[in-house]
């Protein structure tokens, strides 16, 4: 997926040695959740310290500053903005003062219900410090007094989808995700203390175990004692886990909603080359997004697959640079092909998506510069037509191109030979009796909940 980026990625430990330390590792891992901003925040004896900046982890933590993160407990965050602009104030964990003393709170997800919060709490009084929404949790919080585990639930259920929350209150470490389970949260274990994460890459950077993931409608209670499950919300017949989690935003080693991400792109690309056959010599993934789904197509075609396109990993993804123009000059220095891999081949470029075609129309262009005969684009999503309002940075109809396009003007623009996307049916199909319990709006159009 060359042209959108994640939401976030959160961790929190509890009861761990040294858990600034632990926190900066595992926010290593989640990188790719966001590469604007990164912040940790610990606790000892209830007082809280804070570091946070601008950039990747390894630039925010780069001379040993959670040395100046003492305590057992800690979250930690790396963003990307889609909620709020990008900027120091924005950066999180947010942390505040309120009757219940200091939080910290780190969110992953966009609130759709934003717009209605936010004016009920102006006209209460409330003077938001950021443009972020993740900053209405703690104006809730304040509002309703919230202390007891009981009062914090209430404020989940509150804020409304979608969200992944971990929240500091002292001794407490609090991880909540919204009921239809729109962003992924996993439980681990690091020695005698918890851990909870986006994603199960980062338990394997710091050595934790993985347990189980955190329920939609869960808030969970750790702290040094143990922990204490509650529910804010009644138990949906049918979440709403976001797919693109696992057609790209996880890490393929990760585990995610139970399942494998590559195995599942794998699974992906297989069923594309069922339904979008053609006839090429060579499949080339575009990197590294569609290499798992550039297997699966390759496989089940027999035919063979190969790195036509190297990647240059010091640019960074397309999409995490802010702004069309950022984009733009990014994608130029990002692939480069290798000529003599597809020099006079018939190619099948395969993706995981095609979301404002940034990339892959330099790369059509390139691979005819290059040589190669004919270039065919095979995408393993459906085409993505309708905005996102849970956290993903695509909120405008025109920003998409299969909404602004019909297939063979974007065949035009794109300048391949042919095009093929996964049908929706075949993608859910997958997933056997749990078709229906992911999130298709950006495809279908089917908006579980609809923005306030």
């Amino acid at each position: 997926m060359e042209d959108i980026h994640e939401e976030c990625g959160v961790i929190g430990l509890i009861n761990v040695a040294e858990a600034a330390n632990f926190a900066a590792l595992g926010l290593h891992a989640l990188q790719h959740r966001g590469q604007e901003s990164a912040g940790i925040v610990s606790c000892q004896a209830g007082q809280f310290h804070l570091i946070k900046g601008m950039g990747l982890v390894s630039a925010v933590f780069s001379k040993g500053e959670t040395a100046n993160l003492p305590g057992a407990a800690a979250i930690g965050h790396v963003r990307y903005s889609t909620a709020g602009g990008s900027n120091f104030a924005n950066a999180q964990p947010l942390l505040a003062r309120y009757t219940g003393g200091e939080a910290a709170l780190a969110h992953n997800g966009n609130l759709a219900r934003t717009a209605r919060l936010q004016r009920e709490l102006c006209t209460a009084g409330a003077l938001f410090q950021t443009t972020t929404d993740s900053e209405i949790f703690l104006h809730l919080l304040a509002r309703e007094q919230a202390v007891s585990d009981e009062d914090i639930a209430r404020v989940f259920a509150l804020a409304g989808p979608a969200f992944a929350v971990v929240l500091l209150l002292g001794d407490r470490l609090i991880a909540a995700r919204d009921p239809y389970g729109y962003r992924p949260l996993v439980l681990g274990r690091l020695g005698q203390g918890q851990v909870v994460a986006s994603e199960t890459c980062a338990f394997d950077q710091i050595g934790a175990v993985y347990e189980r993931e955190i329920e939609p409608g869960e808030m969970l209670v750790l702290s040094a004692s143990g922990s204490r499950s509650l529910s804010f919300a009644e138990t949906l017949p049918r979440p709403a886990r976001c797919l693109l989690e696992l057609i790209y935003f996880a890490r393929p080693d990760s585990l995610v909603f139970g399942e494998s991400p590559h195995l599942f792109r794998q699974r992906s690309g297989r069923l594309l080359a069922a339904e979008q056959p053609t006839q090429a010599d060579i499949v080339v993934p575009i990197p590294d997004s569609g290499m798992s789904a550039a297997m699966g197509y390759a496989a089940a075609l027999h035919l063979p697959w190969e790195r036509g396109l190297i990647r240059n990993h010091y640019v960074g993804r397309s999409f995490i640079s802010p702004g069309q123009e950022a984009r733009a000059a990014a994608v130029r220095m990002k692939n480069n092909v290798v000529r003599e891999v597809v020099k006079d081949k018939r190619v099948v470029l395969v993706d995981d998506s095609l979301i404002r075609g940034t990339t892959t129309a330099a790369l059509g262009n390139e691979l005819r510069r290059a040589g190669a005969r004919e270039v065919h684009l095979r995408i393993a999503c459906p085409p993505t037509r309708f905005p996102c309002s849970y956290g993903v940075d695509f909120p405008r109809h025109e920003e998409l191109m299969a909404h602004n396009y019909s297939l063979p003007e974007i065949r035009e623009r794109l300048n391949v030979d042919s095009l093929g996307y996964l049908s929706l049916n075949g993608m859910v199909g997958l997933f056997g009796d749990k078709s229906d319990t992911f999130c298709t709006s950006c495809w279908s159009g089917d908006y579980r909940v609809p923005p306030e």
